[in-house]
């Protein structure tokens, strides 16, 4: 197995020498079960020695060695956790955004069908990597992590953003409790639904974020999204909800990285 092997998916606005960045698909790791395959993650069936293998992939990519990967306890959180330095140990801690602006730390996002964002202020050098699920969305997790960027001296209209892969408006079936969730918060979150019939209703999670974004100030421009349904593509992406309607039980995460590349 080598680096070759893995093919993550790059976004066009977080092209900068600055930075590396990806987000990985399924594909190209050290598992061969392929409901596993490039795992990323530590809380599944797979074995620990497949998700190091396929951990030390991705730093391989950024040409960085295992220790610099931080990675968090994700728990559909609107919490923020800095990095200051790379002996800081993160696995644990409880958090669904990671942001940094130190050099070779690579902040690391598992997804499986919710939402891996990925920040960059190239001016002052910021980066973060965020998890956003609907209870992330709805507790403002994005609005959190945009904070902690001004907090930085960060101006909003230098932020780009990018959303990865994740599950898409024609796949997102939700109940009408869903629904009510959104709407008891803000009665204009009506436009990210379509109602399909009586109770059921579609739901659309990168435009959600989109506005979100929007709404704290960043430019339109400067936020992508690359539109890939881990529900449908199921060549490219675990999707736990795929697996769960199918009666396959545990799948693998996709991991989506960034990091700031030291100055030589």
């Amino acid at each position: 197995m080598n680096n070759n092997k893995i093919k993550p998916i790059l976004s066009n606005n977080l092209k900068f020498k600055k930075i590396t960045h990806g987000f990985f698909t399924k594909n190209g790791g050290y598992s061969s079960n392929n409901n596993f395959s490039l795992n990323c993650s530590f809380n599944s069936n797979d074995s620990l020695e497949n998700v190091n293998n396929n951990r030390k992939l991705i730093c391989n990519y950024h040409k960085l060695n295992i220790k610099n990967l931080k990675t968090v306890k994700q728990i559909h959180s609107s919490k923020v956790l800095y990095i200051d330095n790379l002996n800081y140990e993160t696995s644990k801690i409880e958090a669904d955004s990671i942001i940094t602006n130190k050099p070779n730390i690579v902040l690391g996002i598992l997804t499986a069908d919710c939402a891996p964002v990925l920040l960059f202020d190239p001016k002052n050098n910021i980066i973060a990597a965020i998890h956003i699920g609907w209870q992330g969305a709805i507790k403002n997790i994005l609005t959190n992590t945009i904070k902690s960027f001004i907090e930085m001296k960060s101006k909003t209209t230098n932020i780009k953003l990018s959303i990865g892969p994740c599950i898409g408006p024609k796949s997102y079936n939700v109940k009408e409790d869903f629904y009510d969730n959104f709407i008891k918060k803000n009665i204009n979150n009506k436009k990210y639904f379509i109602n399909t019939h009586n109770d059921r209703y579609k739901f659309d999670l990168p435009y959600y974020i989109k506005d979100e974004a929007l709404y704290n100030g960043l430019n339109i421009k400067n936020i992508s999204n690359l539109r890939e349904d881990t529900y449908l593509e199921e060549e490219k992406y675990f999707s736990f909800r795929r697996n769960f309607q199918r009666g396959i039980g545990d799948c693998g995460r996709m991991i989506s990285t960034i990091s700031i590349n030291e100055i030589k």
